[in-house]
């Protein structure tokens, strides 16, 4: 990977062959969160959320957050824990 938000890429683009595993944990009818694993040992949280007026508090407005929690052996290129990606909510 060059860029971090690719892992992002490859789980919204389903690319199931570049994922070694995808554990759900939790699934409600507002939130979604899935932890992928990758073989490069990477790891991503998946979010989703909705709520019933398509709104959520001012500081956490997001539909889809992707968020890099475990670092990839070798980090040639030093990526950096944290969110790599976010998908707002569409604003009207």
């Amino acid at each position: 990977m060059k860029t971090a938000a690719e892992y992002a890429e490859i789980i919204i683009a389903d690319e199931r062959e570049r994922i070694v595993s995808e554990t759900p944990t939790v699934y409600t009818d507002d939130k979604i969160e899935r932890i992928y694993e990758f073989a490069d040992g990477a790891i991503v949280k998946y979010e989703w959320q909705s709520t019933p007026d398509g709104r959520t508090s001012a500081d956490n407005i997001f539909n889809h957050r992707f968020t890099l929690v475990t670092l990839p052996e070798p980090n040639p290129h030093k990526f950096k824990k944290g969110i790599i990606k976010v998908i707002n909510y569409p604003s009207n």
